[in-house]
């Protein structure tokens, strides 16, 4: 009498039509997948600017505050440096009462290693991700513009410009 052996494995057939249903499903699920990183930049990117808006209006009433030390900067109506933790270092520079663009790099804190900045003549700094040469030029950035009080001045109603553009993320 002949033994009987149990056939293991998969036949020709059922090998291709396992590799076909697996590349329709990753056909179909790839692009959800890769768009999840698009929308996380523009999230966190989203989350960034609406940060910056309310440190801003944060400082904006601490410096006015009388418990904490603001003093103005010697021949310079449009600065304030304000002592925000209380160890008599003046830490903070406001222009017109917000956050001036280099003191917004300082003041947020910001775990995301592809998250960038470059500051833009005196007045702008951008934070995005930068697959670029330039930050602006990804069109994935948040810019903040510092108020635009000039040197003498603050006139009412003077507040920071902020641009969020992630046509690019």
């Amino acid at each position: 009498m002949r033994a009987t052996t149990a056939k293991s494995g998969f036949t020709l057939i059922e090998l291709v039509m396992v590799i076909v249903i697996l590349s329709i499903l990753a056909a179909i699920a790839a692009p959800r997948f890769i768009n999840l990183q698009n929308n996380a930049r523009d999230s966190v990117l989203t989350t960034f600017a609406a940060a910056v808006e309310s440190a801003n209006e944060q400082m904006l009433i601490l410096s006015k505050m009388s418990s904490y030390r603001a003093k103005a900067v010697s021949r310079r109506d449009d600065l304030t440096d304000v002592d925000i933790d209380g160890d008599g270092n003046f830490n903070t520079r406001l222009k017109c009462g917000y956050l001036d663009n280099t003191d917004v790099v300082k003041r947020l804190d910001y775990s995301d290693d592809q998250l960038n900045f470059e500051y833009r003549g005196v007045d702008y700094v951008f934070f995005g991700y930068a697959e670029q040469n330039s930050i602006e030029a990804s069109a994935c950035y948040f810019g903040y513009r510092q108020a635009n009080g000039t040197t003498n001045s603050c006139p009412d109603g003077v507040t920071p410009t902020y641009l969020l553009n992630t046509s690019g993320c």
